[in-house]
């Protein structure tokens, strides 16, 4: 009896590790790489989201409005990890107000609000929206990168957007 028991409970701590995952936002440490800790690996398919630029050009200083959409009604987001980089180094803060009900900003290493994540997310989106705004001197091609969540063990890393030339 005490070996069935075991086994069950075995079964169920195993079937359990694809779902653990970061419910309030992910964590500083997933800043540098944008994997999250799900504890599963990611998707290598393309991702069923697009991230849509509300302009191609901005002058340094400047926002922009940045989009993350699902492909089909059915490719929502549950969680949710963006940068905007050059090459590999984040520039740039984003602006989230605070009664925003699906993301929140992150502070990656000593950069202010360098990432924004998700919040707890009840009822997932099919597209979220939020603002980015380029530092002052900044003159060089920029480009957001997501990683975005069906759910905890469906997800997709540093999904790209088109290259944004700041002036």
């Amino acid at each position: 009896m005490a070996y069935r028991f075991a086994c069950v409970l075995l079964t169920v701590a195993l079937c359990a590790v694809p779902a653990l995952s970061f419910s309030a936002g992910a964590p500083n440490g997933a800043c540098g790489d944008m994997i999250p800790q799900h504890h599963t690996d990611p998707q290598k398919s393309a991702a069923p989201y697009q991230i849509i630029l509300s302009k191609k050009q901005i002058n340094a200083g400047e926002g922009v409005t940045i989009t993350v959409q699902g492909n089909s009604a059915k490719d929502t987001i549950k969680g949710l990890l963006c940068q905007t980089r050059v090459g590999e180094t984040p520039v740039g803060a984003f602006d989230v107000p605070p009664n925003n009900n699906y993301i929140q900003k992150l502070d990656c290493g000593n950069s202010k609000a360098s990432a924004i994540t998700h919040k707890k997310i009840e009822n997932a989106p099919n597209a979220i929206t939020f603002n980015w705004i380029a530092p002052k001197g900044l003159s060089e091609q920029a480009r957001v990168y997501c990683t975005i969540a069906l759910n905890g063990g469906v997800f997709w890393v540093k999904h790209t957007s088109d290259f944004l030339k700041v002036n």
